[in-house]
């Protein structure tokens, strides 16, 4: 049908009345429904539709499902019929299209949210059912008088959108009456890909930008151009065009139009959810503004409370203050509505926080690392503050990717405010956005957004620690000051190398450690002073060796070495002691030296949970067991997200014998992760503890099931041994024997299994070469009492002489044997010994 229909023309029971418009679906007219005696709007579609049977029947089908949504939002399909013509009735919706309503300035935020909420909404309720619109555009979307938004077309997939590349050719063979159509599709459209939801998501992102600024975020002039647009540029800054857009309202633009669909919103729901959030913080300072006093009693109500902000009382702003921010600030980041306001005033005790990873914003996925590296950098340096609790990065990184509440968030890792921000790296450009959020009522106590570029970055991390300091009314004492902003370098070139080296050690694996190493050592090339890269890459050999991964004799010595170097460049790095503590205990048994580098580390960094935990271990090696245990609890205060803080706590609570203690540790880790095979290796080595071999068994069979190492799997050797499952236990044997002749497998391992198997002599030659590969396990060997973890060791092993020279050779207490021998059962069932590092390189951190 090449001609518009004529009023009273009549196709089943539908007669026409006016013609509304056309487009690229059809024509569309105003029509009366001769049965309802209701008004519809209906839609005569193309004659391919028809001549293309498969392509008819397709739509259809999609037709058909997009009918039986009902949502307020989304335009209802009445009827689809054929009457000469292929035609669908639907309901007439009086009002204005979207891109009417824009036009060229755009519309206000309020309206934008609301709008932008509607939309958000019908599409996450269609996702969920299965139909994704494919053609989403500003045009497409009916505003009507009350404000209420109606999406068009639903199921009515253009047949370009099915004909994959040949349809993109097709387009840039068309004219340019096609490009408003085109502006609104995704790179895997313009691939001429397969299309999802997040078509969808990015459609509306389009028409997000669109309402915020009046025009598109990518425009050309011809078809193949505005094509290539789409896949290669990146859109103008929407603060550029409107500076009252909130920066967490940018953030969201730009997630929706990321090129690669994994990084975009996953669905239409979490989308909306963060609109929600967004438009509730927008209420709330609204809220709070219209409550606020006048100055004067602002002034005599606060001066009761706390020191008066300096903003307040005449004098210069903590902005007028800070280098080179005057011209670079925006003052969107400074409220969400964007006006300038002082921090709200927080109790006294709100002294601690969380500094949750920041988003990457820019257009390369790679540049994760530096924002993960910078949240990092400013919780390492919040971290040294003595009175300021700080959650561990482990357990504020849990929250990355998740669409987490920040009162939840403030709730599970015990703080009362949550660090959160942004960053758009391109080039040598910097946009980082920073906001410090009560996790009490979600209001925003401080925020800043800086422009600068890469070389300003050690000025803007001073900026946004000393900016939250001031904010939570923390006073730095003595020389913190001094300690929290210490500047190691002042190369941004240095620096990313070593952001990446910090991103590749916390992936934790082999590969990653080796290749953190790599890029500490490139850092150090460019500034040989850079006294935290020595001491990463110290870790890093720390690390590899504690895990049994290479052997110590070839670590050990590379790793104090670059300690060494990193304290002798500045002696107040806290990392540095803490890695030169563990070689002093472990390999060394320099157990005074080791307890005075450990206090050290703690007194620079007392908010670093791995160094407490590690001090704990140290503890309990020396029996100091109520001191151990305290650190422990400590460290699962600081990060309780972590596996291996509350693995370590549990196996301090071991060496305590305080089994009850290991064992909640064990259903806590269960509970975090029901994978985590270092759960089920404390579990079993508990039972090993009470002597019960089945129970245990069973355990370490989960453990070996779920990725346990050759560590676990020696537990299990001795494990069979003991309950008198010889052939098993000998397999196991056999096994790390042959591992041994490939590669490095430490003999504190085999001696386990040789002492479950009671083969004492071999459990004591064994022994003996793990003093001589000095494997740090051993320092916990005959740590417990006599009914407990020192149990563990046969009491025949334990009364050889052998077994008394190896303790005396490693400093380890042996005047307490003889006690222990005249008061053991007589039992002889066999036992474990204790390792400190049951999990594999893949475990989580």
């Amino acid at each position: 049908m090449n001609s518009r229909l004529a009023p009273g023309t009549k196709l089943g029971r539908y007669e026409i009345r006016s013609h509304i418009g056309a487009g690229g679906m059809g024509e569309v007219y105003l029509a009366e429904d001769t049965q309802l005696h209701r008004r519809v709007a209906l839609k005569i579609l193309p004659a391919e539709f028809s001549e293309d049977s498969q392509h008819a029947a397709r739509f259809l089908r999609e037709a058909q499902a997009a009918s039986a949504l009902n949502h307020p939002n989304i335009c209802t399909i009445h009827e689809i019929n054929d009457d000469g013509v292929l035609y669908i009735a639907m309901e007439y919706v009086e009002g204005e299209t979207l891109s009417e309503r824009i036009k060229d300035d755009g519309l206000d935020l309020a309206e934008t949210l609301d709008i932008a909420m509607q939309i958000a909404d019908a599409l996450a309720e269609a996702h969920a059912h299965g139909i994704v619109h494919r053609d989403v555009k500003s045009a497409n979307i009916i505003v009507n008088r009350r404000g209420q938004v109606k999406i068009l077309d639903f199921g009515l997939a253009k047949k370009i959108s099915t004909k994959g590349e040949a349809a993109t050719q097709q387009l840039l063979s068309q004219a340019g009456m096609i490009l408003g159509t085109v502006a609104y599709m995704s790179p895997e459209q313009a691939r001429g890909l397969a299309v999802d939801a997040g078509t969808d998501v990015w459609s509306f992102g389009v028409i997000l930008y669109e309402m915020l600024t009046g025009m598109k975020p990518f425009s050309a002039a011809t078809t193949a151009d505005l094509l290539a647009a789409i896949l290669r540029s990146e859109p103008e800054d929407l603060y550029k065009f409107n500076q009252d857009v909130p920066a967490e309202l940018e953030r969201i633009v730009l997630k929706t139009l990321r090129k690669a669909r994994d990084q975009r919103y996953q669905s239409a729901k979490d989308l909306f959810a963060d609109l929600k959030q967004l438009k509730k913080d927008l209420d709330l300072a609204a809220a709070r503004k219209i409550s606020e006093p006048t100055s004067e009693e602002f002034e005599a109500r606060i001066s009761r409370r706390m020191p008066v902000p300096s903003a307040i009382a005449g004098g210069p702003t903590a902005e007028q203050n800070r280098p080179d921010t005057a011209g670079s600030g925006d003052p969107r980041s400074r409220n969400i509505t964007s006006e300038s306001w002082a921090p709200r005033s927080i109790a006294e005790a709100t002294n601690s926080i969380a500094v949750l990873p920041f988003t990457n914003m820019s257009a390369d996925p790679e540049n994760e690392y530096f924002c993960d590296g910078l949240a990092e950098e400013l919780l390492n340096a919040l971290a040294k503050i003595e009175d300021l609790k700080v959650a561990a990065r482990t357990s504020a990184f849990s929250f990355k990717g998740k669409n987490a509440n920040v009162s939840d968030i403030g709730t599970t890792l015990g703080v009362r405010t949550v660090l959160e921000g942004s960053v758009r790296k391109s080039g040598n450009r910097l946009r980082i956005t920073v906001q410090l959020i009560s996790a009490a009522d979600g209001y925003h106590l401080w925020s800043e957004r800086y422009d600068r570029e890469m070389k300003d970055i050690f000025d803007v991390q001073d900026e946004i620690t000393l900016a939250v300091v001031d904010a939570l009314k923390v006073k730095l004492l003595g020389e913190e000051k001094a300690v929290v902003l210490r500047r190691h370098i002042e190369n941004p070139e240095a620096y990313e190398l070593y952001l990446k080296g910090r991103y590749y050690n916390n992936k934790h694996t082999i590969e990653d450690w080796l290749k953190g190493i790599e890029y500490f050592e490139k850092a150090i090339e460019i500034e040989p002073e850079y006294a935290p890269a020595y001491a990463q890459i110290g870790l890093s050999y720390l690390t590899l060796s504690f895990f049994g991964l290479f052997s110590p004799h070839e670590t050990l010595p590379k790793g104090k070495a670059v300690v060494t170097r990193a304290l002798e460049i500045d002696d107040r790095l806290a990392e540095g002691h803490a890695a030169l503590a563990n070689i002093l205990f472990y390999y060394e048994w320099d157990w005074a030296g080791a307890e005075r580098e450990f206090k050290q580390a703690v007194k620079l960094n007392p908010n670093d949970a791995n160094t407490r935990w590690r001090l704990g271990l140290f503890l309990v090696s020396r029996e100091r067991f109520d001191k151990a245990i305290k650190q422990g609890e400590r460290a699962i205060a600081l990060d309780p997200l972590s596996l291996p803080t509350n693995l370590y706590a549990g196996f301090i609570y071991l060496l305590a014998d305080q089994l009850d203690g290991a064992l909640k540790q064990v259903a806590r880790m269960i509970e975090l992760e029901p994978n985590f095979h270092g759960a089920y290796w404390l579990e079993g080595a508990v039972y090993m503890a009470q002597e019960k071999y089945e129970a245990a068994v069973e355990v370490l069979e989960k453990s070996m099931a779920l990725g346990g190492t050759p560590l676990v799997k020696s537990y299990l050797g001795c494990a069979y041994g003991r309950w008198g499952k010889r052939e098993e236990a000998l397999g196991v044997l056999n096994e790390l024997l042959e591992t041994r002749k490939r590669h490095y497998t430490n003999a504190f391992s085999i001696a386990r299994v040789y002492n479950g198997l009671g083969e004492i002599d071999s459990a004591c030659e064994w022994l003996e070469k793990t003093v001589e590969e000095r494997n740090g396990e051993i320092v916990f060997l005959n740590v417990g009492t006599k009914a407990g973890t020192r149990k563990m060791w046969r009491k025949t092993l334990r009364a050889d002489p052998r077994y008394r020279d190896i303790l005396r050779s490693i400093g380890l207490p042996t005047s307490e044997i003889a006690q222990s021998k005249a008061t053991d059962e007589a039992s002889e069932a066999p036992t474990a010994i204790v390792s400190p590092n049951p999990a594999d390189a893949k475990m989580p951190e």
